[in-house]
């Protein structure tokens, strides 16, 4: 039996495919398991993934229908054989210790969960290496492990941290029989990884966060659904919002996770604009897109009546700039901060 099996779903990324798989053979932990998922991808990904099962034993591959990322990893846990699941993108990659080093916490610590840090890695460069937050903590009693999971549902109100509470399930080890016993899967949702480390941690009985960063998260501009603008994306923002608010609602301090889920809708707004304002849109359709987000059932419930004067000044204006309307002033913020983004990289 494995020790670890590592679920990797494909969809239109054959171009990155080999580095990802060649990474996970190279592990210097032994007895690892690859499953990787064809999610019914169009580019020949598929042929490649068959191509290296033929060659190596420990590699199994399932084809099927495209159905998406969470259900693509459902389908890879139901094929897992080993002690720990893990989950990689095929577009991204991991150094050779990933998984001794998360293996081994879980052994020493006996925890159902193990999380790391990670790389962004542009065009073969470090550009940022982020340590989990929380490295060097074992958490086992219970209000701890809910005092992290409360993070989940995003910022407090007046939380000024620009970088989000790491939600990736790429960065983790889970213990299959935690996944078993409690039912855990991915919903076919935008964030579907938050709402899985929401049940995840919820279930858990220890949980371990380590200080290494061997994930290495590429960010080529390669086409991804979170980077472009569609006008279905309110929709799914929309939906992601209210799921995380249908949990929170059933949590025992639900007022203050109700405040966080507020703050993710903020959030979420902020960044709905951000790819209206460097869409093709006409600037007329720009405004009437932001319009729409105004006018959107996850704006008036939760963004509309959100304390403002808890937010960053930055944040502060623009979402003044919103409830009253002003398009134009948004657009031209978000631009702004996206240019000065842009520059200090």
């Amino acid at each position: 039996m494995p020790r670890v099996s590592v679920v990797v779903p494909i969809f239109n990324t054959r171009q990155y495919l080999p580095q990802c798989v060649d990474s996970l053979l190279g592990q210097t932990l032994g007895d690892i398991e690859i499953v990787l998922v064809d999610d019914g991808s169009p580019d020949g990904a598929g042929e490649v993934a068959d191509a290296y099962a033929s060659c190596h034993g420990n590699i199994r591959v399932v084809h099927q229908p495209n159905e998406g990322l969470g259900p693509a990893r459902n389908v890879g846990i139901r094929r897992c054989m080993g002690d720990y699941v893990a989950f990689v993108d095929s577009d991204d990659w991991v150094e050779p210790t990933m998984y001794e080093r998360l293996y081994g916490k879980a052994v020493e610590s006996g925890s159902d969960i193990v999380v790391s840090g990670h790389c962004d890695v542009t065009n073969g460069r470090k550009t940022f290496v982020k340590p989990h937050p929380l490295a060097g903590r074992t958490l086992e009693d219970r209000q701890d492990i809910l005092g992290v999971r409360r993070e989940l549902y995003g910022h407090a109100p007046g939380d000024a941290a620009v970088e989000s509470f790491p939600m990736s399930v790429c960065m983790s080890l889970y213990r299959r029989s935690l996944i078993e016993s409690c039912g855990l899967a991915f919903r076919n949702a935008l964030s579907e990884d938050t709402l899985f480390n929401l049940d995840a941690y919820g279930s858990a009985r220890r949980i371990s966060f380590v200080g290494s960063t061997d994930y290495c998260y590429r960010k080529d501009d390669q086409s991804s659904i979170t980077k472009t603008f569609s006008r279905e994306k309110l929709g799914l923002y929309s939906d992601f919002v209210d799921a995380l608010a249908a949990l929170a609602r059933m949590e025992p301090d639900s007022e203050d996770c109700m405040l966080r889920v507020r703050r993710t809708a903020v959030d979420y707004a902020r960044l709905y604009v951000g790819l209206v304002a460097t869409s093709d849109l006409t600037p007329r359709e720009q405004r009437s897109e932001v319009l729409g987000l105004v006018d959107s059932a996850m704006f008036r419930g939760y963004c509309m009546g959100f304390p403002i004067d808890a937010l960053p000044v930055q944040q502060r204006i623009f979402q003044r700039s919103l409830a009253g309307r002003h398009t134009r002033t948004a657009l031209l913020l978000l631009r702004m901060r996206l240019a000065m983004k842009k520059g200090g990289r």
